[in-house]
């Protein structure tokens, strides 16, 4: 019986050899169905009483803190919309109202199934543990970066030791991030929390000598600045990667990215802050453990459609199997990059057989049995040392 199931793995596997067969592969096509972008209602503000929110009721549908304030329609949420929408997913999403706001409603509200946040969000709750414990991701998206703009005789971060640095207004990413790094490099400055518009206007007039924007490179808005006669005196300062900040991406801008704010052959130094799509662990029996299983397989199944000409280029960037410190992944998210590891390791031992011995096709012969003692051995060399580890 082994010996079937071999026969017909090693055959299958033949025919993705270059040069063992000539049969084209067969695509399925799948029916593209009208995108649903209706929204729901806001959640109730802070202090207000909660309202009762109705459970998920559409078993195809997953509803997505979208992770950027004020915007629903982010370029990775339209991204994976695209994708979604070809296996009959639909993806409804919902405005964010900051990084931990969208946690703290991942976790308590029934209707929310993912919630695209940055990695250091987690770090930040109040009752870490017990979020820790609760949340999950199933992959990384697309990260982004800090942006540390000030007038040009401002070099490096440090040297805003003492003065005043905008960080947007508290509960934003920016807001977190920035009050984050200036604590782990133990850098002290009087923090201002106007939004980004006034603060670049403050930035400008001279009434704060820095403003801190966290967004995806390279951001419209800081393409945008500055719009005034002062233009060509402010820059992106830079931010050395330092073992403090470890739990961050090291990152840099060039001239390609800013070409008024970096000057050309110039690499300016910054950090990426990490994103993921999270979820809560759901019971297995659960719709919402189903659902977001089924989101696990299209995203796992399509991921390389992410990378084509037409989406955001930072996919390209993404390693799907890439950790996130701090965060536990959903189990079938992580079952599918275990198999898909196996299945690449036992074809490049089938390629290397398929060398070794110049069999292209398995046959009952002699040959075919060394072939296939070859392949239990490598099997059970690969497993034991898998137990070892």
């Amino acid at each position: 019986m082994f010996r079937c199931v071999y026969v017909a793995l090693a055959a299958a596997a033949c025919l993705c050899l270059e040069g063992c067969s000539s049969d084209p592969r067969t695509t399925a096509t799948v029916a593209e169905k009208a995108r649903d972008t209706t929204l729901v209602g806001a959640p109730p503000a802070a202090g207000a009483s909660p309202r009762r929110v109705q459970a998920q009721p559409y078993p195809n549908t997953i509803r997505a803190i979208s992770g950027e304030e004020n915007s629903t329609y982010s370029r990775t949420v339209v991204d994976l919309m695209t994708i979604l929408d070809r296996d009959r997913l639909r993806l409804r999403p919902i405005p964010g109202r900051g990084p931990l706001q969208d946690l703290v409603d991942l976790l308590h509200r029934p209707d929310i199934d993912v919630a695209i946040v940055q990695t250091d969000a987690l770090e930040a709750m109040t009752d870490q543990a017990d979020a820790s414990k609760r949340l999950r991701y199933l992959f990384r998206v697309p990260n982004q970066e800090l942006h540390v703009l000030a007038l040009r005789d401002i070099t490096e971060i440090r040297q805003l030791e003492g003065r005043k640095v905008n960080i947007d207004r508290p509960g934003s990413g920016t807001h977190l991030t920035a009050r984050a790094l200036f604590d782990k490099l133990g850098i002290t400055v009087e923090f201002t929390t106007d939004d980004q518009v006034t603060a670049r206007q403050r930035l400008q007039s001279g009434e704060i000598q820095a403003a801190i924007s966290l967004a995806s490179r390279p951001s419209s808005e800081i393409l945008d600045f500055p719009s005034y006669p002062s233009y060509g005196q402010f820059h992106l300062v830079s931010i050395p990667f330092e073992e403090s900040v470890s739990n961050y991406i090291p990152a840099q801008f060039t001239a390609d990215d800013y070409p008024h704010l970096v000057k050309a052959g110039q690499r300016v130094e910054t950090i990426a802050v990490g994103r993921v799509l999270a979820v809560r662990d759901s019971p297995r029996a659960s719709s919402r453990y189903r659902r977001l299983t089924r989101l696990s397989e299209v995203i796992h199944a399509r991921f390389d459609e992410l990378k084509q000409k037409g989406h955001d280029p930072r996919w390209a960037e993404i390693d799907l199997s890439a950790t996130a410190p701090g965060w536990q992944r959903f189990e079938p998210a992580q079952n599918l990059l275990d198999r898909s590891a196996r299945q690449a390791a036992e074809q490049r031992a089938s390629r290397r057989i398929a060398a070794e011995t110049g069999i292209c096709s398995i046959r009952a012969s002699a040959q075919g049995s060394r072939s296939y003692n070859a392949f239990i051995e490598w099997r059970q060399t690969h497993d034991s040392g898998k137990m070892k580890l």
